[in-house]
């Protein structure tokens, strides 16, 4: 089966760890993982959006500030996301970084919210992918008792597993509507 080609935003003051590329990479995605210096590079968008559409990224996956970017460039560019913890309790301080982008365009959304971030506040999170939900987006939910913000590599593979899993019914779905 091909590889899904896959940009990885890791978190704030993170990097992208090898073994979470492999985790991907053994679940069926072709990752892109660039290095992001948030705290520097204010133009983070400008540059993720560009390489999405230079290397023909297909999917998006991120990890809190990572997952809040790759939320919106899943949502600009029309593309299915992975987001574990992604800030969104953080939009009114991180708005200024990303254009103004409608909410409709994401085909697929598979969300992790570790139910103990003491980071990210879970329950904002969770309302606000509560209310975009809608029939045209295939939205996954899911929020974990055992997760605090960052995941543990056990965590983070088997949650790979179940959003490559998901991705794969929802492909399925597609290509029966057609």
């Amino acid at each position: 089966m091909k590889k899904v080609k896959t940009l990885y935003l890791h978190g704030l003051d993170s990097s992208p760890l090898p073994q979470k590329m492999e985790m991907l990479e053994n679940a069926g995605f072709d990752v892109t993982a660039p290095f992001i210096d948030y705290r520097k590079e204010k133009s983070v968008y400008q540059r993720m959006r560009a390489l999405a559409l230079e290397e023909n990224i297909e999917f998006l996956a991120g990890s809190s500030l990572g997952g809040y970017v790759a939320f919106w460039l899943a949502e600009d560019l029309g593309l299915p996301c992975l987001l574990f913890n992604p800030a969104m309790s953080y939009s009114d301080q991180l708005s200024d970084f990303i254009p103004d982008i409608e909410i409709g365009s994401c085909p697929a959304r598979f969300v992790v919210i570790g139910q103990w971030d003491e980071v990210v506040d879970p329950q904002t999170n969770i309302r606000f992918f509560r209310e975009i939900e809608d029939d045209n987006c295939y939205h996954r939910l899911i929020i974990c008792d055992w997760l605090a913000h960052e995941i543990d590599f056990p965590s983070f593979e088997e949650l790979v597993n179940w959003a490559a899993a998901g991705y794969r019914v929802f492909k399925r779905i597609q290509t029966e509507l057609r």
